[in-house]
């Protein structure tokens, strides 16, 4: 006897194809993929839909505006509703994540609806000694320095750094990889005192795209590639904005076999001059439609592997949208909740790109490139019954008061996405159905790799 059967969907198989096929789950893990019957506990009837693994989104941050524990709860609830099983947080800080990681893991495992892959931010001399630790003691195996920081909070490393990061994982004989925010500091620097000068506080959010111009990201692109290869290390860029740094990647990836590419849900939907003005500010800064475009044709190639959405939830006090000068206002915004919905739109119904290759990139490529496939990102018998059923023809708008974040405010507001998770299925337990929680019950894992 099974416990669930999942009939009658279109069972997505990323980059391989859509098939009809029922999906049976026993104990907490895919069981079998058949076209007959077998008898179960719970039925779940997804005629007419999508039956996907479960979305990882790699690539979030908790714990900045709130304490962790909070959001944790608040915002891993959000995006399990919307279909994300699995989120990739960062952790940073000056501290020894010796000292510090502990008591992260243990409060994931209290309080998380997700499962969490941590990524560690390497910073500082004591953090890039302890890289062998953190590999073998916490079976940690993402690491991410910062090419470009923010001043007095995070400090840019540099590239001697990079490299000295990438034979400390090595040494620790695990499948290591570095994640980079890759940007130009000096050339980043450069553009932020120019428009300050130019134009001081007068400066729009539309403005604020010019202190990141394409270059300060095609040129970091381009040097990080170079250590790459000169270490024999696989680096993964975070975040990619620009539609430039996709025509650079292009050729680079064709010889270069360390370089892994991630963008955003965000960066594939919204530019500069989106009507929610300030509520855009982040970094790097949105862009232009060309770099939209730029970015989804990078994925429908295959330059880019991951999207992901550099989730920083934060409230409209927080953020200090009330003030109308662009430089007192904080980057980042809640985003996972709407991530496979602006994917599915975007991606799949606008521009035609097929569901499994979009869907490779939210499931199958951030698994295996973070060391958790076919645990995670698969429907292949014995992988976590980890599933996300989906509705391609529900629309929905977005409104904050509607969302399931602790955020007050949304940088989607008003807009209309059709495609939207109707079920998800975490650890074979059926725990949201139709944007409600059914299961309110924490069951997240801290993975180790």
């Amino acid at each position: 006897m099974m416990d669930i059967a999942i009939l009658n969907g279109k069972v997505v198989f990323p980059d391989d194809g859509v098939f009809a096929l029922n999906v049976y789950i026993k104990d907490g893990k895919i069981s079998c993929l058949t076209e007959g019957d077998l008898p179960a506990k719970e039925t779940v009837d997804a005629s007419g839909k999508y039956v996907s693994p479960g979305i990882i989104d790699p690539h979030i941050h908790l714990g900045l505006f709130a304490p962790l524990d909070l959001e944790l709860t608040t915002e891993t609830q959000a995006a399990l509703i919307s279909g994300v099983t699995t989120q990739g947080v960062f952790l940073g800080g000056p501290q020894s994540h010796l000292e510090s990681f502990p008591g992260v893991k243990a409060s994931i495992e209290k309080n998380s609806y997700t499962d969490i892959i941590p990524h560690l931010v390497i910073g500082n001399a004591q953090q890039l000694q302890e890289i062998e630790e953190y590999a073998n003691t916490f079976r940690v195996t993402s690491f991410k320095v910062y090419m470009n920081g923010i001043p007095g909070l995070i400090p840019d490393v540099s590239d001697s750094f990079i490299l000295d990061v990438c034979e400390k994982m090595k040494k620790s004989g695990k499948k290591c990889i570095l994640c980079s925010h890759t940007e130009n500091a000096a050339l980043v620097a450069r553009a932020v005192e120019k428009l300050r000068q130019t134009k001081g506080e007068a400066a729009t959010i539309v403005d604020w795209t010019d202190t990141h111009p394409d270059v300060v990201e095609v040129e970091a692109v381009d040097r990080l590639a170079h250590l790459a290869q000169e270490a024999q290390c696989p680096v993964y860029i975070v975040h990619l904005a620009s539609g430039e740094s996709v025509k650079l990647l292009k050729k680079i990836r064709q010889e270069n076999k360390f370089v892994n590419v991630e963008t955003t849900s965000p960066y594939l939907s919204v530019t500069r001059n989106h009507p929610q003005g300030n509520a855009l500010k982040m970094e790097p800064p949105f862009k232009d439609q060309k770099d939209v475009d730029g970015l989804w044709a990078g994925i429908a190639e295959g330059i880019i592997d991951t999207i992901g959405t550099d989730n920083v939830t934060m409230t409209i006090s927080e953020k200090n949208l009330n003030s109308s000068n662009i430089w007192e206002i904080m980057p980042g915004y809640a985003a996972s909740e709407h991530h496979l919905s602006v994917a599915l739109d975007e991606g799949v119904l606008k521009r035609q790109i097929p569901i499994e290759r979009v869907l490779a990139c939210m499931t199958k490529n951030p698994a295996v490139k973070f060391g958790i496939y076919p645990q995670k990102g698969s429907l292949l018998p014995g992988s976590d019954a980890d599933v996300t059923i989906i509705d391609l023809e529900l629309v929905k708008e977005v409104t904050a008061k509607e969302t399931n974040t602790r955020s007050d405010f949304s940088i989607y507001e008003g807009r209309k996405f059709q495609g939207w998770a109707v079920a998800t299925i975490k650890n074979g337990k059926l725990v949201a159905r139709d944007g409600k929680l059914v299961k309110k019950e924490p069951m997240g894992i801290c993975l180790e790799r």
